[in-house]
């Protein structure tokens, strides 16, 4: 007689069956009969090529799309891990995002407010993190979250990035843990990150994002000279970008 299986057992079993369903399989997204019209003809197919890449990237189950943006399309899985998949042209956004959420979560007096547990798949260009319940930010919050943000970019500042764009709804009010921050477009490097990132680019060591310029890097060095960068640091950057013909 077959011995009985434990429920744990039974668990991770069925954990293994949904992983391994092929990415190609369009999985099922449960609220989907809830995504305006207006959205869901914006999206197109994009929204289900999303989905498999969510899947690809490790989603398990059935997911529950959670909203789109400029930069992705967000979904959560059964496990209550959230998925940002990278929308196409904008995936060195959504990999910064990650970026800037890793270090939040080291950042004494910023990691409490921020979603946790990130990581960024760069095979399916998918920034991978916990899914935070409860209500979006909104006008009637602003008071408070402006605060909070404030207070979020002077952390941050000291590690070498700035806050994110200011938006109410880039925070969810989660019950028992109060506004946390989860999405981190459009977030600013300064001084040791600028720099570092600055020397990457003109050593080849990690290309251009793709909507960025050289002279681009080359204004937020000097808007920072002197500043969060010091200025015998600036200056010597400021000198390789010359040589590589931007005008500083």
């Amino acid at each position: 007689m077959a011995k009985k299986k434990t429920a744990a057992q039974l668990d991770r079993e069925i954990a293994e069956a949904l992983a391994s369903k092929e990415p190609s399989d369009t999985p099922t997204i449960t609220n989907r009969s809830e995504i305006s019209a207006r959205a869901l003809n914006a999206l197109g197919n994009e929204l289900d090529e999303a989905a498999k890449r969510a899947v690809a990237a490790g989603a398990i189950g059935d997911l529950e799309y959670q909203g789109a943006g400029a930069s992705g399309i967000v979904f959560c899985d059964q496990r209550q891990t959230a998925y940002k998949v990278a929308r196409r042209g904008r995936e060195d956004s959504v990999a910064e995002e990650a970026e800037w959420l890793t270090k939040a979560a080291q950042v004494p007096g910023v990691r409490d407010h921020v979603a946790r547990g990130t990581r960024y798949n760069k095979q399916h260009d998918v920034l991978i993190r916990e899914c935070v319940r409860g209500p979006s930010g909104t006008p009637a919050h602003t008071s408070k979250l402006f605060g909070l943000h404030k207070d979020i970019r002077k952390g941050m500042s000291t590690y070498g990035w700035l806050s994110p764009e200011f938006k109410e709804d880039s925070y969810v009010m989660a019950r028992g843990r109060g506004p946390v921050l989860v999405d981190a477009s459009s977030a600013l490097r300064v001084g040791s990150e600028l720099v570092r990132y600055a020397q990457d680019v003109l050593a080849g060591r990690r290309p251009l994002k793709g909507y960025e310029r050289l002279e681009d890097i080359a204004f937020a060095v000097r808007h920072e000279r002197g500043g969060s960068i010091p200025t015998a640091v600036a200056d010597k950057l400021l000198a390789k970008l010359r040589a590589r013909g931007v005008d500083t």
